[in-house]
Formats: structure tokens, sequence, C-alpha cells
């Protein structure tokens, strides 16, 4: 994993800040999920096998595995979540998706200076509000 190989890195970022809090601002992960990788909110209304199937387990095991890992992050202080940046204009997200880049990068960027312990593995929203698992 990536994670892994960065270890010494976010490791030696949270060593050198002060305080014991979890925060971006000290040493973080932040996983770039979606909402569709959520096993708890999917549908099942493929009448094919479709490239979104795939798509959609990818996300779900990526949400597994920095869960599973989030324990050890918090022992070396770095803080661990996953956001979903929304349906956002991209070559992916289609010019019919509901967010401009810019607008859903902002929204994340304000929800990340807010974060804390409290969301140590989580798996929320640009705007911080939880998505289940």
């Amino acid at each position: 994993m990536v994670v892994q190989e960065f270890l010494p890195l976010l490791k030696k970022a949270a060593d050198r800040s002060e305080g014991t809090k979890l925060s971006v601002s000290r040493s973080a992960v932040v996983n770039i999920s979606a909402g569709n990788g959520s096993i708890t909110t999917a549908t099942f209304d493929f009448p094919v096998i479709h490239a979104a199937v795939g798509y959609r387990v990818s996300k779900a095991a990526s949400n597994m595995a920095m869960r599973m890992i989030a324990p050890a992050l918090t022992k070396s202080g770095i803080l661990d979540i996953q956001m979903c940046p929304g349906w956002v204009k991209t070559d992916m997200g289609s010019p019919a998706a509901e967010l401009e880049v810019s607008d859903s990068i902002a929204a994340m960027l304000k929800t990340m200076e807010k974060l804390n312990e409290s969301h140590q593995g989580a798996f929320i929203d640009r705007n911080g509000e939880p998505i289940p698992f």
C-alpha cells in the first residue's frame, strides 16, 4: 500500500508536531473515496455486469483497508479518514454532475481543518457528514 511507503514520513511529521491531538496539520492520510463505496447504501439494480460494480467494490475494499489500519496510525499520531468529494464535474463524473471541481475541493479543505480524533477511521462526505460503511 502507498501508506506503507509514506509511513516513515508521516511518522516524522507527527513526531515534529507539538501535542498529541490528531489533525490534518499534524499528519494525516486522507483517502479519496466515494459514496458508492458504502456497502450499507449499495443498490443492486444492475441488470448486467457493469463497470460500476468493479468501481464500487474497489472503493469498499479501500475503505475497509483504511479502517483496518486506523488503530496503528492512531498510535503513531496520524489521522486517517476516507472522504467522498461528491458527484464532481470530471471526466468520470460527467458534465451532468452537481459540483464544480473547485467547489468540491473548497468544501473538502474546509472540512479537513476541523478533523480531529473523533473522526479517526471515519468515512465522511466533503462537508464532514458521516457515510455508513
